[in-house]
């Protein structure tokens, strides 16, 4: 989406020395002039997009954090960028790690810019609509900001307004509960949103995009009868076909990502020397073994298995064929996607089997949809008997359906599978530490490192 450029960015962030300074170019909107209007607010809501797109997030940094250091990619290029994206792949990173700044900085910069829309909202004359969508779609960002900070470094600061450069530095690490509860506050708000907007906004934040969010940090927090509730509109929805679908991976990746009914939210670029694109090396492209896909082969059940080719190994200068659309001097305008349909279904699941105590015929039907969409038979009652087995038969299509999405760290965190994916490594090393830049900046150090972590 076009970048809009606001004032006064980082002034609310905790990022190097330098983002405390008062950078207001006189050619530019202000806090003071851009926000008093409809039109100022929704051209911050572009803005707040935007930052998704940035290199420290979706763009980049992200697909470091959340799949090189997991096992379905890795880095074994030692040198590169002086060993930074090595050390989270050997579980060596410090608290000078450049990717954690930059990403921790994006973060906020994507709070900041969501928390200029929420509260200047309060004092801008518009209509019921017009409120319900600019507050949703703020709201909802807040919250995927939020989600991914909590789930990357645990306690973070709770900023939900803008701050001054002295409140900035006396911030402390919040409770994850308290973490969670504004999350859950926010992604309640944004259920409000229109389920579809006209085709020339299409991309933007829907109420089926809210749910699916707030869901699947119910998923993390345990709660899966809540998860079952928020995800019952959804499925249904899926289920007719007319907005959402299950749609082949194939049909859906690498080209069609703008345009796929399995696609709930995902993070838009365009080509043409915009600025919105995304470089191609930064969709998992193997140069000098810095991505090297490691999701084995064999551990798809057959060839007959459509997400299986998507997910190959790659040769130097390759890309995997699920990120490999067409890059023109290095630019790709290919979407990353962050909710889809297919995981929703396992979602769901995985909630109804954990709520009883063998699983059922819903839950299977939810696990054989992704399934046979995959191209696979459906598996049955005689191969999955137990809640344990069918809770191994979700996290195992997960790892194959949402490879390279930025959720398998995550969920080798979240299912309590670090000890056996990683035999040997500290288990303080499942949070990142804090980036040593945001704890110079506070006047009061105490408590702000994650356990574990020293800088070296």
């Amino acid at each position: 989406m076009k970048k809009i450029l606001l004032a006064a960015l980082l002034a609310g962030t905790l990022s190097s020395c330098e983002s405390f300074i008062d950078l207001k170019p006189i050619d530019f909107p202000t806090e003071e002039t851009f926000y008093t209007d409809v039109k100022g607010l929704e051209g911050a809501i572009i803005g707040a997009y935007d930052e998704f797109q940035s290199s420290d997030q979706y763009g980049a940094k992200f697909m470091t954090l959340m799949e090189v250091r997991g096992d379905n990619v890795k880095n074994d290029n030692s040198g590169a960028s002086g060993g930074i994206t090595y050390q989270i792949e050997v579980f060596t990173e410090t608290p000078a790690n450049s990717n954690l700044s930059g990403a921790w900085l994006s973060l906020y910069t994507s709070i900041y810019r969501c928390n200029l829309i929420l509260q200047n909202a309060e004092n801008v004359e518009m209509s019921a609509d017009q409120r319900t969508k600019i507050v949703g779609q703020a709201a909802f960002m807040r919250a995927l900001s939020y989600f991914n900070l909590v789930r990357l470094w645990g306690k973070v600061p709770l900023i939900t307004h803008t701050q001054t450069v002295e409140e900035a530095r006396n911030n402390k690490r919040a409770e994850i509960s308290d973490i969670y509860s504004q999350i859950i506050d926010d992604l309640t708000t944004a259920k409000g949103l229109p389920a579809a907007w006209p085709d020339a906004e299409r991309g933007r934040v829907t109420s089926y995009a809210a749910q699916a969010l707030l869901a699947k940090v119910y998923l993390y927090m345990g709660n899966y009868q809540s998860v079952i509730t928020e995800l019952t509109p959804v499925v249904t929805a899926i289920k007719a076909g007319k907005q959402l679908a299950l749609v082949p991976m194939p049909q859906t990746f690498p080209n069609d990502l703008k345009t796929s009914k399995d696609i709930i939210f995902a993070v838009q670029y365009l080509k043409g020397g915009v600025g919105e694109s995304v470089h191609q090396n930064n969709r998992y492209r193997n140069n000098d073994n810095g991505n090297i896909i490691s999701l084995e082969p064999s551990e798809f059940e057959s060839n007959a298995d459509n997400r299986k080719a998507l997910v190959a190994p790659t040769g130097s200068g390759q890309r995997p064929g699920k990120f490999n659309a067409p890059a023109t001097n290095n630019e790709t305008s290919a979407d990353f996607p962050v909710l889809r349909c297919a995981e929703v279904m396992l979602m769901y699941a995985e909630a109804l089997n954990e709520t009883s105590a063998a699983p059922t015929q819903e839950a299977f039907d939810a696990l054989n949809a992704v399934r046979e969409n995959a191209g696979l038979q459906g598996k049955t009652v005689e191969e999955l008997p137990t809640k344990d087995a069918f809770r191994k038969a979700v996290y195992k299509e997960r790892r194959l359906e949402l490879a390279l999405e930025c959720d398998r760290w995550f969920d080798i965190v979240r299912t309590k599978q670090f000890s056996d994916v990683f035999p040997g490594v500290a288990s303080y090393r499942q949070l990142y530490p804090v980036p040593q830049t945001e704890i110079e900046n506070m006047n009061d150090k105490t408590g702000w490192q994650n356990e574990g972590y020293t800088l070296e």
